[in-house]
């Protein structure tokens, strides 16, 4: 991002994103949504990660459905400070949902508990109460961060004193106030003053929020069929670029029958190629499965931004 002008708006840029990112393991790979982890994501350009959140006793372990992926809330944001303190010309998107965990019923031998209480072995708090979700994450992020303002539309205070501080996020919101900073996009209820607030979404849907600021969002995930998951990214995309400017646009990629990799493997090697085809224009936040099958695949998202160079292209096989 360090070469996109600070004037330039959040909602007008283009974005590669992972869904499910901490999605690396998973029993027989059912749940599994990536190869590389989240530094590496980062790294590879990624910025914008989709993350989901159970509640076991008094930690935040990362899900999806029932699978806990091994990471608590306090791993993600380790992360993410230090990718920032790192680079300071970068933001993170950081899509927050509170997923349920559907396997509860089973009690403590529940795989999903079972797999939480491994991962978060060793942590200090020892506290068995049962938080709302709102006041769980407010307060592992004060005490995980303390006064930092790591986060640009997200004050964590002290237990109690509120949230009150932080900058929203509008249409005007331009990359230079966001460098440094985590943008959260907050997928659970939760007090207005809370990140920016996304919790209407319906499931396997393409649907457009009914009130300002307005996000239009392509989620058909549910084995839609190869060509029809295709002409419903590559659709919004083209909306993308004619759609008002003002508006955040965000399309996932991801598709799944029993796993996400044959979509992955499907998918992703076709919109590789639209967009190598496709002159620039902001196509929004792009969200996907194993985003690094084919290698190219991010840069070409990145480089849907004017100011970015093309990326190269990869030799033809002989």
């Amino acid at each position: 991002m360090r070469d996109i002008p600070d004037d330039a708006r959040l909602t007008t840029l283009s974005i590669p994103g992972t869904h499910n990112s901490c999605c690396v393991d998973g029993l027989l790979g059912l749940a599994r949504t990536q190869n590389l982890d989240l530094p590496e994501q980062l790294e590879a350009g990624i910025r914008f990660l989709d993350i989901r959140f159970a509640r076991y006793q008094d930690e935040l372990c990362a899900h999806h459905d029932v699978v806990c992926a091994g990471k608590s809330y306090e791993d993600v944001l380790t992360v993410c400070a230090e990718f920032l303190r790192q680079r300071p010309s970068e933001t993170i998107l950081l899509s927050v949902k509170e997923e349920s965990v559907f396997d509860s019923v089973l009690g403590e031998l529940a795989p999903s508990r079972v797999l939480c209480k491994l991962s978060t072995m060793g942590t200090k708090d020892g506290d068995d109460r049962n938080h709302r979700f709102e006041d769980l994450f407010k307060m592992k992020t004060w005490r995980h961060i303390g006064d930092a303002s790591l986060f640009y539309n997200f004050a964590a205070g002290t237990p109690g004193s509120g949230s009150a501080g932080a900058s929203a996020v509008t249409s005007e919101t331009s990359i230079g106030e966001l460098r440094g900073k985590i943008v959260l996009l907050r997928r659970f209820e939760a007090g207005q003053e809370v990140g920016l607030d996304l919790t209407y979404w319906p499931e396997n849907q393409r649907f457009r929020s009914a009130t300002p600021p307005f996000y239009d969002i392509e989620d058909r995930y549910q084995n839609p069929g190869e060509d029809d998951k295709f002409d419903f990214v590559t659709t919004h995309m083209e909306e993308a670029r004619r759609g008002d400017p003002e508006d955040l646009y965000i399309t996932f990629s991801s598709a799944v029958d029993l796993t996400a990799h044959s979509y992955s493997r499907a998918i992703n090697p076709r919109l590789d190629d639209h967009l190598a085809a496709s002159s620039r224009g902001r196509i929004g936040i792009i969200v996907m499965d194993y985003f690094e099958e084919p290698q190219e695949l991010t840069s070409r998202v990145i480089h849907m931004n004017p100011t970015a160079e093309r990326p190269p292209e990869a030799p033809e096989e002989r």
